[in-house]
Parts: C-alpha cells; structure tokens; sequence
C-alpha cells in the first residue's frame, strides 16, 4: 500500500497545474453524486421504515380484526346450531334418553308372558293420591326409586305407543258421538239382485261407517222484523223500537263478533285474513270495519271481567309470573320500541280455579309490579329477572321469588348443544359436565312428576323425602364444577354462575307444597300470543294492544278451565251488555260471579248451546226411511211409512 502511495505521489508530483485542477474538479464531482446517493438512500430508508410501521400497524390491526371476526363466526355457529337443532333436534330429555338407551337398552315385551298388562287407561285421571300411597307404591316397585343397579337411574319407562294410538282414536270416536249426526242406507238393490238373484236376499244386519263432514258456509242472516202500527182513526203510524244489543245501528251479532275474536286470538289469524276469507264467503267485510267493531267492543266487554279476575288472582298466595315483548306502532316512541305483555297466572299446584292475565306495559320496569302487587302477600314463581328479586327486596319479606327450574336446565341444554359432538361415542358424552347435570335435573323432574297428583301437604312431606336430596346431589355437583380448577366453555360458565346466583330461588319450591318447581306453566299461556305474534306482527295503537292483552286474558283463562273459548267469548258478549250502564259502567257487581268460566251460569250455557245447536242441525238432517229387500217391497206398501224412519 505504501509502495502505490509513493507512485500516486510522484505522479501527482509530475502533473502540471491544469490537471491537478481537472482532477480536483472530477473528485469533487464523485463527491458530490456519492452524497446525492446517500441522503437519497436515507430518505428510502426513512420511508421504508415509517411504511413498515405503517404496515405492523395495519396487520396488528387486521389480525385483531380476523379474531373478532371469529369470534362473531363462533358465536353465529352457536346460534345456528342451537336453532337448527330447536327445529329439527331432538329435546333435550330425548336426546339424554337415546344415550342411556344406548348403555342401558329397555327391556323387551315378553311375547309369551302370562301376566297381564294393568289398564292405566281405566283410571280416573288426576285422582289425588296421598303420600302414604305413594311410599307403598314406590315400595312395592323398588325401580321408582331411582336406587336400582341397571345404571339408568330408574328412567327408562316402556311406552305402548299401540294402547296411546287406540286411545286417541277412542276418544275421536266418543266426540262423533256427541255432534250432530246424519244417517245414511248405502244400498243398491239392482246391484244385490244381479249379485244374489231377485227375492233370494234379505237383509240380516247393518255395519256402522262414519265421516266427518264440514259444513261449507256457516254465516247466514238473521232478518228481524218489527211492526209498524197504525192507531186511531187518524191511523197515526208508529213503530216498535229495536236496538241491536251488541252495537246499535249496525249488522253485528254476538255471534259474529266471538267468530271473529276466535279466530284471531285462538287460531292466530290476522284481521286482514279474515277479511278475505269473509269475502270469499261472499260477506263483504272489511279489516277496517272488524277492527272498529273490536276496539271499541272489546274493553267495554271485557274490563269488568279483567278486574273481577285480577281480585280472585291477588287473593290466591302463589303466582307465577313472565314478560314477553309487543311492537306497538303508534305508541308515541321512536319507531321500533317495543312495549311489553305481563303474564300473571294463579300457580298450576294451586287449589283455586286457574287465572291467566296479561297486561300491556310500555317498558319492563317494576312499576307495574309495584302497582299490581301493592297488596300481595306470596310467592311468586318467575325467572331471573331483576324486577322480581327487586320486589322481594322492596316488600320486606311480603313477596317472596321462587326460581325456574327449566331456565336452569335450558342453560346446560345450551352448553351441551354448542359441543360439536360427532366425534364423541356416547360413553364421552355422558361424562361431559353439561349432561350429568342435566341428568341430575332430570332425577328431580322425575320425581316432581309423581306429586302432581297430591294435596299440597303430602306434596311438601314428599318433597322433603324424596325431592330434597335430588336437589342436594344437583347443586353438590354444580358446586364442584365451580371450584375445580378445569377451563370450561364460555356456556358452561354462564350455566354454572346462573345454578349458583339462584340456588337460592331454585330450592325455595322445596318449603311449600303449593309452589312449582319451574316456571313452564307461564310459557305454554304465552305460547299462544307468540304464535299470534308471528302472524300479525304488531299492534298499530296502544288502544290494540290492551285489546290483545283482554282478550288473551279470556282466552288462556277459558283454555285453563277447560272450557271452549269460543263459546265463553260468546257468552260474555250476550251477557256483559246486560249489566252495563249506557257508559259501559257495570250495573251490578254481583253478576260478575256468573262471568267466570268456572260458574254455574257459564256451564247452564254451555249445555243450552249444545243442545240449541244440535237441534238446528237435526232440521237438516231428516231421518230416511228404512230399506226393504224387493220381496218385502209389496207388504210395506201398504203400511204406514212414518213408521219405517229411522
């Protein structure tokens, strides 16, 4: 290096003047590109470093953004899963007894047994049993006890699905007996002589054949005439007044108005379907005139009965009690607020005659738990709902809560349903957390189920004896999920705090024989509205809505007491205008026993109905004239044909 430093230096030593400047300008030159070059690569390098950053930040961004989205995909997976398996799934008991089945196959029916099967079907059903009767048959039969060594937990019961198919047909058949009837001979003398030969046949006996027929158009009118007298000799000329008791100035019947109202809060028809089904009739009856004749009938008729209802139900000490919402158009909120439907019943293990009640509310606030129970003292079997834990709280003891049961249990369902579970065998999935505890319910369900039929007092005796511990095995369990140290599904999670926080409520059922152990009662009297709800979708003004309220209200409680609703409908809409002012007031307040459907009246009502109807219906069906073989033609000639009807 030293030695090419040397050289270069002698050279430069040789150069003149004008090249030494020449090289000094050229160097500068290099010097000059090489700093453009590199500020140039610094200004690249800076972009490329504030673009990476950029970019870090936008997949950090992205990823969080892909989590959500799976999150949102997991959540949607859940949802679909749990609504296909609620619409073409199996129930949460049948599934569980599908995989004990699988471990535990039932028994088969002996072919060539000896012992006959008892007739269940011969006894009287809901008969009380006490709970002396109870200890002996669970004595009697050890595997009601839930203690035998198949491992099925006493769960598996043989059903005769052939004695459940002649069962429902024998009761077809005794309803045939009870309508209006039509009698037919389906003979065809020409036909019998070709096949047996003229005068060689006679006719040894009937078979009996029945159809159902359906009268096509059953409206008809009514045309009422009323006299107009001329009096005197100045034939002065006046007329009998009528007022139509239903509406006056109009063509409305009673009849026609529970027509209407049955069809749309029991069949669940909308008004506007009505109308075109009117109109093919050949009724030219319009949405607009139905909806009229409803709003301002319908709480008039009704309101006195709704209150008188309300005051047998705050007597009764135990309740039950759900919400569910009602979209009301023109209710003074922004578009899409929904208002609400309370649904109060009288317990279903209640001595009293069952009451159901809805009231619409705009929120579900506890307002309206305030202002209905101010007086109440009971219980009050609901679910989770805040409201109901804040009027125990409020009332100091006056109201208690008591839990639902099947909102527990449907929490695990739920748990369990979200499990991809096509790849377990079934030993697996009994030993999931979620199933042994819905087995565990299921023990208790079981036997809750056999108390049905008992006084309250001997229900709470065997509760106590044989409820009680199932009860105590399920939270033990449920315990032990929370305190152990295993990560559980997010659903999993959810059911186990929701068991714990309302262990509280959920065992109350066990102090007193009258409350149940679930709230299921008050969802199969909403399960009418919600299917109505799906049809119609809406109210249009609060006015509709507390229709829908009253008339559910009617319908339920009719359906309860195991009466028709239509003619209960019916009934009020001839009787209620009788004992009203002409401001809709009630005249009477004693009439108001006579307008439940359990009274002696209603029942009256009923039985002149049934016999008014089949009166009419046998003027249409005149009774024919007994056939005769041809050899016997001839000598009934002669004799007198009334004779010969059936």
């Amino acid at each position: 290096m030293k030695a090419d430093r040397k050289n270069f230096e002698k050279t430069i030593n040789g150069l003149g003047e004008y090249y030494l400047r020449e090289l000094c300008m050229s160097m500068y030159d290099m010097i000059e590109e090489k700093t453009l070059r590199e500020n140039a690569s610094d200004r690249i390098n800076t972009e490329s470093a504030l673009a990476f950053r950029a970019m870090q930040k936008e997949l950090e961004d992205t990823k969080k953004e892909l989590e959500d989205c799976k999150k949102v995909i997991a959540k949607l997976n859940e949802q679909l899963s749990l609504k296909t398996r609620m619409i073409f799934g199996r129930h949460t008991e049948k599934f569980i007894d599908s995989l004990e089945n699988a471990q535990n196959p039932p028994e088969e029916f002996e072919d060539e047994s000896q012992v006959e099967d008892s007739d269940e079907r011969g006894k009287k059903k809901g008969s009380l049993i006490s709970f002396e009767d109870l200890k002996k048959s669970r004595s009697e039969d050890p595997g009601k006890d839930g203690q035998n060594n198949s491992g099925n937990n006493g769960s598996h019961v043989t059903k005769d699905n052939g004695s459940k198919k002649g069962t429902r047909t024998a009761n077809l058949y005794e309803s045939i007996m009870n309508l209006p009837m039509q009698l037919l001979y389906d003979l065809d003398i020409d036909k019998l002589n070709e096949e047996y030969g003229e005068g060689n046949w006679r006719i040894a006996r009937w078979h009996e054949h029945f159809t159902i027929e359906k009268i096509e158009c059953p409206i008809y009118v009514k045309r009422i005439l009323t006299p107009v007298i001329s009096s005197g000799l100045e034939h002065r000329m006046s007329t009998v007044p009528y007022k139509n008791p239903i509406k006056d100035r109009s063509y409305l019947s009673a009849s026609l108005l529970a027509d209407i109202l049955y069809r749309k809060f029991v069949l669940a028809l909308p008004f506007y379907r009505q109308s075109d089904d009117y109109n093919n009739w050949g009724l030219a009856l319009s949405r607009q005139v139905i909806i009229r004749w409803v709003n301002e009938l319908v709480p008039v008729i009704t309101r006195p009965v709704i209150e008188y209802l309300t005051e047998l139900m705050l007597q009764c000490r135990y309740h039950q009690c759900d919400e569910t919402y009602l979209l009301v158009n023109r209710d003074g909120r922004a578009a899409g607020t929904k208002g609400f439907l309370w649904v109060h019943s009288t317990s279903e293990l209640a001595s009293c005659n069952p009451i159901i009640l809805f009231f619409y509310e705009a929120t579900r606030g506890s307002d309206h738990l305030r202002k209905l129970l101010l007086e109440f003292h009971g219980y009050i079997t609901c679910d989770a709902y805040i409201s109901y834990h804040v009027m125990e709280e409020e009332s100091e003891g006056r109201i208690l809560a008591t839990g639902c049961l099947m909102h527990c249990r449907r929490y695990f369902a739920i748990a369990l349903f979200v499990n991809d579970l096509k790849g377990l065998t079934d030993e697996q999935i009994l030993e999931m957390p979620e199933v042994k505890v819905l087995m565990l319910i299921r023990e208790v369900y079981e036997e809750e189920n056999r108390l049905k039929n008992m006084t309250a007092d001997d229900r709470l005796l065997a509760r106590k004896e044989f409820v009680a511990p199932k009860m105590g095995s399920l939270f033990e369990y449920i315990h032990e999920l929370a305190e152990s140290e295993i990560v559980f599904s997010e659903k999993l999670a959810k059911a186990i705090d929701y068991a714990i926080n309302q262990e509280i409520y959920l065992r109350r059922f066990l102090e007193d024989g009258n409350i149940p152990c679930d709230n299921g009662s008050s969802e199969r009297h909403i399960r009418g509205y919600s299917v109505g709800r799906a049809n119609w979708l809406f109210a249009d003004t609060i006015t509709g809505a507390e229709v829908n309220a009253a008339m559910y209200s009617i319908v339920e409680t009719a359906k309860a007491n195991n009466v028709n609703p239509y003619t209960y409908i019916k009934y009020l809409i001839e009787k209620m205008p009788e004992h009203l002012d002409e401001y809709g007031n009630i005249t009477d307040r004693e009439c108001l026993k006579d307008m439940v459907p359990w009274s002696d009246a209603f029942h009256t009502y009923e039985e002149e109905c049934a016999e008014n109807r089949n009166q009419m219906y046998s003027g249409m069906f005149p009774a024919p004239v007994i056939p005769k073989p041809p050899r016997k033609i001839a000598e009934a000639a002669s004799e007198d044909p009334a004779a010969d009807t059936a």
